[in-house]
Protein backbone atom coordinates (compact mmCIF):
# COMPACT_ATOMS: atom_id res chain seq x y z
CA UNK A 1 0.00 0.00 0.00
CA UNK A 2 0.87 3.49 -0.69
CA UNK A 3 2.54 5.00 2.51
CA UNK A 4 3.31 9.09 3.26
CA UNK A 5 6.92 10.43 2.41
CA UNK A 6 9.65 9.14 4.57
CA UNK A 7 12.02 11.26 6.18
CA UNK A 8 14.50 9.87 3.96
CA UNK A 9 12.50 10.92 0.99
CA UNK A 10 12.28 14.10 1.90
CA UNK A 11 15.77 14.42 2.84
CA UNK A 12 16.33 13.53 -0.50
CA UNK A 13 14.52 15.39 -2.99
CA UNK A 14 14.15 18.73 -0.82
CA UNK A 15 17.10 19.53 0.82
CA UNK A 16 19.78 20.90 -1.74
CA UNK A 17 22.93 21.66 -0.30
CA UNK A 18 26.55 19.55 -0.74
CA UNK A 19 27.32 16.02 -1.33
CA UNK A 20 28.52 15.87 2.03
CA UNK A 21 25.69 17.59 3.93
CA UNK A 22 23.40 15.54 2.06
CA UNK A 23 24.81 12.76 2.77
CA UNK A 24 24.67 13.24 6.82
CA UNK A 25 20.56 14.41 5.91
CA UNK A 26 20.30 11.01 4.89
CA UNK A 27 21.77 9.22 7.50
CA UNK A 28 19.86 10.92 9.86
CA UNK A 29 16.53 10.43 8.06
CA UNK A 30 17.67 6.68 7.85
CA UNK A 31 18.08 6.65 12.07
CA UNK A 32 14.44 8.89 12.16
CA UNK A 33 13.19 5.96 10.24
CA UNK A 34 14.18 3.18 11.95
CA UNK A 35 13.19 4.74 15.24
CA UNK A 36 9.74 5.50 13.61
CA UNK A 37 8.71 2.43 11.86
CA UNK A 38 10.83 0.15 14.24
CA UNK A 39 12.65 -1.29 11.95
CA UNK A 40 15.12 -2.54 14.58
CA UNK A 41 14.06 -3.62 17.41
CA UNK A 42 16.54 -6.17 18.95
CA UNK A 43 14.59 -9.16 21.02
CA UNK A 44 15.98 -7.98 24.46
CA UNK A 45 15.01 -10.67 27.16
CA UNK A 46 17.16 -12.83 28.30
CA UNK A 47 16.44 -16.89 28.33
CA UNK A 48 15.04 -18.24 31.89
CA UNK A 49 17.58 -20.12 34.58
CA UNK A 50 18.50 -23.62 33.43
CA UNK A 51 18.95 -23.21 29.96
CA UNK A 52 22.10 -22.26 28.46
CA UNK A 53 23.31 -22.02 24.69
CA UNK A 54 25.77 -24.94 25.63
CA UNK A 55 22.79 -27.39 25.02
CA UNK A 56 22.25 -26.95 21.35
CA UNK A 57 23.48 -29.89 19.42
CA UNK A 58 23.50 -29.78 15.44
CA UNK A 59 20.55 -32.45 13.53
CA UNK A 60 21.41 -31.05 10.08
CA UNK A 61 23.53 -28.09 8.28
CA UNK A 62 23.36 -27.26 4.77
CA UNK A 63 23.71 -24.83 2.22
CA UNK A 64 21.83 -25.16 -1.03
CA UNK A 65 21.14 -22.73 -4.35
CA UNK A 66 24.24 -21.90 -4.81
CA UNK A 67 24.93 -18.79 -7.67
CA UNK A 68 27.26 -15.99 -8.21
CA UNK A 69 26.13 -12.70 -6.53
CA UNK A 70 27.56 -9.03 -7.32
CA UNK A 71 30.87 -10.73 -7.89
CA UNK A 72 30.66 -12.98 -4.92
CA UNK A 73 29.76 -17.02 -4.40
CA UNK A 74 26.78 -17.22 -2.35
CA UNK A 75 24.34 -20.01 -0.95
CA UNK A 76 21.54 -20.02 1.13
CA UNK A 77 21.70 -21.87 4.55
CA UNK A 78 19.84 -24.27 6.67
CA UNK A 79 20.73 -25.13 10.22
CA UNK A 80 18.24 -27.51 12.56
CA UNK A 81 18.97 -28.00 16.07
CA UNK A 82 18.20 -29.61 19.45
CA UNK A 83 18.12 -28.25 22.66
CA UNK A 84 17.64 -24.87 22.16
CA UNK A 85 13.97 -25.72 23.13
CA UNK A 86 13.49 -28.48 25.52
CA UNK A 87 10.17 -30.36 26.59
CA UNK A 88 8.72 -27.64 28.88
CA UNK A 89 9.25 -24.83 26.34
CA UNK A 90 7.70 -26.90 23.69
CA UNK A 91 4.32 -27.88 25.77
CA UNK A 92 4.26 -24.02 26.52
CA UNK A 93 4.29 -23.15 23.15
CA UNK A 94 1.92 -25.99 21.91
CA UNK A 95 -0.32 -25.16 24.62
CA UNK A 96 -0.84 -21.50 22.57
CA UNK A 97 -2.06 -23.63 20.17
CA UNK A 98 -5.41 -25.30 21.21
CA UNK A 99 -7.82 -25.00 24.29
CA UNK A 100 -6.80 -26.31 27.98
CA UNK A 101 -8.89 -29.06 28.10
CA UNK A 102 -8.53 -29.95 23.86
CA UNK A 103 -6.71 -33.34 23.13
CA UNK A 104 -3.91 -31.83 20.68
CA UNK A 105 -3.30 -35.13 18.94
CA UNK A 106 -7.02 -35.87 18.13
CA UNK A 107 -6.80 -32.63 15.55
CA UNK A 108 -6.76 -29.00 15.12
CA UNK A 109 -8.70 -27.14 18.28
CA UNK A 110 -11.33 -25.84 16.17
CA UNK A 111 -11.60 -22.89 18.43
CA UNK A 112 -8.30 -22.08 17.50
CA UNK A 113 -8.12 -23.16 13.72
CA UNK A 114 -9.68 -22.45 10.64
CA UNK A 115 -9.58 -23.75 6.89
CA UNK A 116 -7.65 -21.52 4.54
CA UNK A 117 -6.68 -18.99 6.94
CA UNK A 118 -2.80 -20.21 6.80
CA UNK A 119 -0.43 -17.53 4.77
CA UNK A 120 2.78 -17.12 4.51
CA UNK A 121 3.36 -15.60 1.30
CA UNK A 122 4.09 -12.25 0.24
CA UNK A 123 0.72 -12.01 -1.67
CA UNK A 124 -1.08 -12.51 1.42
CA UNK A 125 -2.69 -15.65 -0.22
CA UNK A 126 -3.01 -18.78 1.56
CA UNK A 127 0.00 -20.86 0.56
CA UNK A 128 -2.08 -23.86 0.66
CA UNK A 129 -5.72 -25.47 1.61
CA UNK A 130 -4.20 -26.07 5.21
CA UNK A 131 -5.83 -24.89 8.29
CA UNK A 132 -4.48 -22.19 9.86
CA UNK A 133 -4.85 -19.93 13.25
CA UNK A 134 -7.84 -18.04 13.69
CA UNK A 135 -7.09 -14.37 13.07
CA UNK A 136 -7.57 -13.37 17.09
CA UNK A 137 -5.92 -16.15 17.92
CA UNK A 138 -3.06 -15.20 15.66
CA UNK A 139 -3.66 -11.64 17.33
CA UNK A 140 -2.63 -12.88 20.48
CA UNK A 141 0.11 -15.01 19.77
CA UNK A 142 2.19 -11.75 17.63
CA UNK A 143 0.90 -9.87 20.96
CA UNK A 144 4.21 -7.77 21.47
CA UNK A 145 5.56 -6.16 24.86
CA UNK A 146 3.94 -7.28 27.81
CA UNK A 147 1.66 -9.18 26.18
CA UNK A 148 4.21 -11.63 24.39
CA UNK A 149 2.99 -14.93 25.39
CA UNK A 150 5.44 -16.15 28.35
CA UNK A 151 6.25 -19.15 25.94
CA UNK A 152 7.21 -16.94 22.93
CA UNK A 153 9.20 -14.72 24.94
CA UNK A 154 11.11 -17.42 26.36
CA UNK A 155 11.16 -18.91 22.68
CA UNK A 156 12.61 -15.00 21.73
CA UNK A 157 14.92 -14.76 24.24
CA UNK A 158 16.67 -18.14 23.30
CA UNK A 159 16.79 -18.08 19.53
CA UNK A 160 18.50 -14.40 20.12
CA UNK A 161 21.02 -15.99 22.73
CA UNK A 162 21.84 -18.30 20.54
CA UNK A 163 22.31 -16.28 17.53
CA UNK A 164 24.46 -13.65 19.61
CA UNK A 165 26.47 -16.42 20.52
CA UNK A 166 26.87 -17.80 16.82
CA UNK A 167 28.12 -14.34 16.04
CA UNK A 168 30.61 -14.05 18.92
CA UNK A 169 32.37 -17.39 18.47
CA UNK A 170 32.37 -16.59 14.37
CA UNK A 171 34.60 -13.53 15.40
CA UNK A 172 31.56 -11.02 14.59
CA UNK A 173 31.22 -7.38 16.23
CA UNK A 174 27.57 -8.42 17.28
CA UNK A 175 24.68 -8.85 16.06
CA UNK A 176 21.01 -7.45 16.64
CA UNK A 177 17.94 -10.20 16.38
CA UNK A 178 15.00 -8.96 15.59
CA UNK A 179 11.41 -9.76 14.32
CA UNK A 180 10.41 -9.19 11.16
CA UNK A 181 8.60 -5.32 11.74
CA UNK A 182 4.89 -4.68 10.08
CA UNK A 183 6.73 -1.82 7.95
CA UNK A 184 8.56 -4.18 5.65
CA UNK A 185 5.32 -6.13 4.60
CA UNK A 186 2.08 -4.09 6.07
CA UNK A 187 0.05 -5.94 8.26
CA UNK A 188 -0.81 -8.95 6.02
CA UNK A 189 2.31 -10.24 6.99
CA UNK A 190 2.59 -11.06 10.69
CA UNK A 191 5.79 -12.04 12.51
CA UNK A 192 4.44 -15.48 13.63
CA UNK A 193 2.48 -18.05 11.93
CA UNK A 194 1.49 -21.43 12.83
CA UNK A 195 0.25 -24.64 10.93
CA UNK A 196 -1.16 -28.48 11.89
CA UNK A 197 -0.84 -29.95 8.38
CA UNK A 198 -2.89 -33.58 8.33
CA UNK A 199 -2.30 -36.74 6.19
CA UNK A 200 -5.82 -35.96 4.86
CA UNK A 201 -4.25 -32.85 3.35
CA UNK A 202 -2.91 -35.20 0.80
CA UNK A 203 -0.96 -32.51 -2.20
CA UNK A 204 -2.19 -29.43 -0.85
CA UNK A 205 1.30 -28.09 0.20
CA UNK A 206 3.04 -26.22 -2.75
CA UNK A 207 6.11 -24.73 -2.99
CA UNK A 208 6.71 -20.90 -1.82
CA UNK A 209 9.35 -18.59 -0.06
CA UNK A 210 9.03 -16.69 3.48
CA UNK A 211 10.24 -13.46 2.22
CA UNK A 212 13.04 -12.14 -0.13
CA UNK A 213 14.18 -8.59 0.59
CA UNK A 214 15.00 -8.30 -3.37
CA UNK A 215 11.41 -8.57 -3.75
CA UNK A 216 10.07 -6.37 -0.88
CA UNK A 217 7.04 -3.64 -1.79
CA UNK A 218 7.30 -0.39 -1.66
CA UNK A 219 7.91 0.87 2.41
CA UNK A 220 9.74 2.61 5.30
CA UNK A 221 11.63 -0.40 4.88
CA UNK A 222 12.80 0.17 1.39
CA UNK A 223 13.71 3.30 2.22
CA UNK A 224 16.04 2.88 4.56
CA UNK A 225 18.05 -0.04 3.58
CA UNK A 226 16.66 -0.82 -0.59
CA UNK A 227 15.99 -3.98 -1.86
CA UNK A 228 19.32 -6.33 -1.82
CA UNK A 229 19.92 -10.10 -2.28
CA UNK A 230 19.28 -12.15 1.19
CA UNK A 231 22.54 -12.59 2.64
CA UNK A 232 24.05 -9.19 1.40
CA UNK A 233 26.97 -8.12 3.33
CA UNK A 234 25.67 -4.99 5.12
CA UNK A 235 22.30 -5.59 4.93
CA UNK A 236 20.04 -7.38 7.37
CA UNK A 237 19.76 -10.75 6.50
CA UNK A 238 16.19 -12.30 6.57
CA UNK A 239 16.05 -15.91 8.58
CA UNK A 240 12.68 -18.19 9.37
CA UNK A 241 13.18 -20.06 12.60
CA UNK A 242 10.37 -23.31 12.56
CA UNK A 243 9.82 -25.23 15.64
CA UNK A 244 8.15 -28.72 15.67
CA UNK A 245 5.76 -28.94 18.65
CA UNK A 246 4.48 -32.42 18.34
CA UNK A 247 4.74 -34.11 21.41
CA UNK A 248 5.44 -37.21 19.75
CA UNK A 249 6.45 -37.82 15.61
CA UNK A 250 7.66 -40.84 15.12
CA UNK A 251 10.27 -40.59 12.29
CA UNK A 252 9.94 -41.81 8.89
CA UNK A 253 6.80 -43.77 9.45
CA UNK A 254 4.64 -40.54 10.07
CA UNK A 255 6.63 -38.07 7.00
CA UNK A 256 5.76 -34.59 7.24
CA UNK A 257 9.07 -33.35 6.68
CA UNK A 258 9.54 -29.82 5.71
CA UNK A 259 11.27 -29.72 2.00
CA UNK A 260 13.95 -27.60 0.65
CA UNK A 261 14.21 -27.10 -3.02
CA UNK A 262 17.07 -26.33 -4.63
CA UNK A 263 15.97 -24.33 -8.04
CA UNK A 264 18.87 -24.84 -10.33
CA UNK A 265 19.07 -28.66 -10.01
CA UNK A 266 15.64 -29.91 -8.68
CA UNK A 267 16.95 -31.54 -6.03
CA UNK A 268 15.35 -31.27 -2.38
CA UNK A 269 16.38 -31.94 1.04
CA UNK A 270 14.15 -32.96 3.71
CA UNK A 271 14.24 -31.69 7.07
CA UNK A 272 12.99 -34.50 9.34
CA UNK A 273 10.61 -33.07 12.23
CA UNK A 274 11.13 -34.09 16.16
CA UNK A 275 9.76 -32.76 19.09
CA UNK A 276 10.86 -29.46 20.14
CA UNK A 277 13.48 -29.53 17.35
CA UNK A 278 14.21 -25.91 15.89
CA UNK A 279 14.99 -25.19 12.15
CA UNK A 280 16.71 -22.02 11.38
CA UNK A 281 17.17 -21.14 7.06
CA UNK A 282 17.26 -18.28 5.50
CA UNK A 283 13.48 -16.61 3.69
CA UNK A 284 14.13 -17.10 0.71
CA UNK A 285 14.94 -20.75 0.39
CA UNK A 286 12.14 -22.24 -1.43
CA UNK A 287 10.27 -24.84 0.60
CA UNK A 288 7.13 -27.13 1.41
CA UNK A 289 5.35 -28.43 3.74
CA UNK A 290 4.27 -32.19 3.70
CA UNK A 291 1.46 -33.65 4.71
CA UNK A 292 1.95 -35.96 7.70
CA UNK A 293 1.89 -40.19 5.85
CA UNK A 294 -1.62 -42.03 6.58
CA UNK A 295 0.39 -43.91 9.15
CA UNK A 296 0.15 -40.48 11.86
CA UNK A 297 -3.92 -40.75 11.36
CA UNK A 298 -5.52 -37.57 12.07
CA UNK A 299 -2.47 -36.58 14.18
CA UNK A 300 -1.54 -32.88 12.78
CA UNK A 301 2.45 -32.32 12.88
CA UNK A 302 2.19 -28.87 14.87
CA UNK A 303 4.74 -25.77 14.18
CA UNK A 304 4.79 -22.26 15.10
CA UNK A 305 7.06 -20.16 12.58
CA UNK A 306 8.96 -16.96 14.22
CA UNK A 307 10.22 -14.83 11.52
CA UNK A 308 13.44 -12.56 12.07
CA UNK A 309 15.78 -10.19 10.93
CA UNK A 310 19.21 -9.82 11.69
CA UNK A 311 21.51 -6.97 11.53
CA UNK A 312 25.11 -7.35 11.86
CA UNK A 313 27.32 -4.36 13.87
CA UNK A 314 29.75 -5.70 10.84
CA UNK A 315 29.15 -4.39 7.22
CA UNK A 316 31.47 -6.84 5.67
CA UNK A 317 29.37 -10.52 5.93
CA UNK A 318 25.73 -11.91 6.82
CA UNK A 319 25.59 -12.91 10.67
CA UNK A 320 25.76 -16.68 10.25
CA UNK A 321 23.60 -19.44 11.43
CA UNK A 322 25.61 -22.19 12.67
CA UNK A 323 28.35 -22.43 15.58
CA UNK A 324 31.89 -22.62 13.40
CA UNK A 325 32.99 -25.49 15.51
CA UNK A 326 30.04 -27.92 13.92
CA UNK A 327 32.31 -28.09 10.89
CA UNK A 328 31.68 -26.62 7.15
CA UNK A 329 28.06 -27.55 6.11
CA UNK A 330 26.93 -30.03 3.92
CA UNK A 331 26.97 -28.60 0.29
CA UNK A 332 23.45 -29.71 -1.39
CA UNK A 333 22.01 -29.09 -5.24
CA UNK A 334 23.54 -26.10 -6.78
CA UNK A 335 25.91 -25.47 -3.60
CA UNK A 336 28.71 -27.94 -4.76
CA UNK A 337 30.66 -25.99 -6.54
CA UNK A 338 34.24 -26.91 -7.14
CA UNK A 339 36.82 -24.73 -5.96
CA UNK A 340 40.10 -26.51 -6.35
CA UNK A 341 39.40 -29.72 -5.84
CA UNK A 342 36.93 -28.54 -2.76
CA UNK A 343 33.55 -28.42 -2.72
CA UNK A 344 32.47 -24.94 -2.14
CA UNK A 345 30.24 -25.27 1.57
CA UNK A 346 30.53 -21.69 2.65
CA UNK A 347 27.34 -19.96 4.41
CA UNK A 348 26.66 -16.74 2.54
CA UNK A 349 29.79 -15.85 0.46
CA UNK A 350 31.64 -15.33 4.29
Amino acid sequence: EPHPPSPVFVAVTTEPQTAEGAADAVERAVRADVEAFGLREPLRRRPSPGWAVSDVTPALHAVLDGAAVGGRWDVSSLVAVDGLVDEKLRAGLLSLLHGPSWPPEKGADPDYWCDGSFSDTLSGEPASSGVGLRPARLAALCAEGRDTPPPVAELEARVGAYLRAVDAASGGGGVDVCRMPEAAFGPEVTPLAANAPVSSDGEAYGWHIDADPALLPPSPWTDCFGRYPNRSPGKPRFVTALVYLSPEWRWPEWGAQTRCLDPPTGEVLAVPPAPGRLLLMDQDISHAVTAPAAAAGDTPRYSLVLKLCLHSHRGSVAPPLAMPGWGPASAFGSARRLQGGEEGGEEGGE
